[in-house]
């Protein structure tokens, strides 16, 4: 067994949920809660970026008064901005990817793609007015380009960053863990991209939130989070699964860094992590089956 390595974002995530009283949680509600809060009158750039967020036109625009003018707004303000904002460029992201998805725009990217090549850069190298067009929008509402069974619009969640000094706690936390997936997806074309450290930690973190800010506006979105990434944790990808597809023999640099992971977070925080604590009844069990998917294990992730 190879020396452990600290880990030191899993044992804060972990810590974390010791350390969390109901007086330190957020709530962010998207309504005012009596009506003496729904008789505020907002502030004029709030109710600027309200006008231009509602429309898939203007969102670019929503976006620069967001940038500039956040400071002008309340700290509510401020968080449910960047909430509306997020929920326009999900609203929008089914109809941006077929957009993209177009076979002659997908040629067009294809042939002037390079490595690291931005949404802006492809729509400055593409020749054909239409997909230059469709770039050209995507690019002004600050999606990414990314590589999934093709190119497929991404949103950009490390330009959010730039609002994390007005927002409340978790909202800041939940912008950093989704612009650490944005900019290093954990799955493309259903190969494994991380290795597996950061495929425990990264559900480590998004199980902390869910425990942490249970009433944070985003905690279910997180709670899918989580969802997903347990089961890479527990059974890998389609190309790149958790257990040998000849042998069903679990791989050896994933067994390696499951146990390392453990070591270092320790029995309390192991106890306090439902995912460490499955996770260590699972190597176990592994072991007790040879380091093999036998029917006992399947049955025990079935059970999950």
């Amino acid at each position: 067994m190879r020396p452990t390595r600290l880990t030191k974002s899993i044992a804060a995530a972990l810590g974390s949920l010791l350390l969390v009283t109901s007086a330190g949680i957020t709530v962010l509600g998207a309504v005012p809660q009596n009506a003496a809060a729904a008789a505020v009158k907002p502030t004029p750039a709030f109710s600027l970026f309200e006008l231009r967020v509602k429309k898939p036109s203007s969102l670019s625009l929503a976006q620069g008064t967001l940038v500039n003018r956040i400071s002008q707004m309340t700290p509510s303000e401020a968080n449910l901005a960047v909430l509306h904002l997020e929920n326009a460029l999900k609203a929008y992201l089914p109809t941006a990817t077929k957009r993209m998805s177009q076979p002659v725009i997908q040629l067009d990217i294809k042939n002037i793609d390079t490595p690291g090549m931005t949404m802006a850069l492809a729509r400055s190298k593409v020749k054909r007015t239409e997909s230059r067009i469709v770039l050209q929008d995507l690019a002004a509402m600050d999606y990414k380009l990314g590589r999934d069974g093709g190119f497929v619009p991404v949103i950009q969640y490390k330009s959010f960053k730039v609002f994390k000094p007005y927002l409340s706690k978790d909202l800041q936390v939940y912008i950093d863990l989704m612009a650490a997936e944005s900019e290093q997806p954990a799955v493309v074309n259903r190969t494994l991209q991380v290795d597996w450290y950061e495929v425990v930690e990264r559900a480590v973190q998004y199980e902390a939130f869910v425990q942490t800010y249970k009433n944070s506006n985003r905690n279910a979105a997180m709670q899918q989070a989580f969802e997903a990434a347990k089961r890479l944790v527990f059974n890998g990808s389609p190309n790149t699964p958790l257990f040998d597809k000849k042998t069903q023999v679990i791989l050896l640099k994933a067994a390696i860094a499951y146990e390392n992971t453990l070591s270092e977070a320790g029995p309390e925080q192991i106890e306090n992590s439902r995912l460490l604590t499955g996770l260590d009844d699972f190597l176990l069990l592994v072991e007790q089956n040879g380091d093999k998917k036998t029917q006992a294990v399947m049955d025990y992730l079935e059970a999950m």
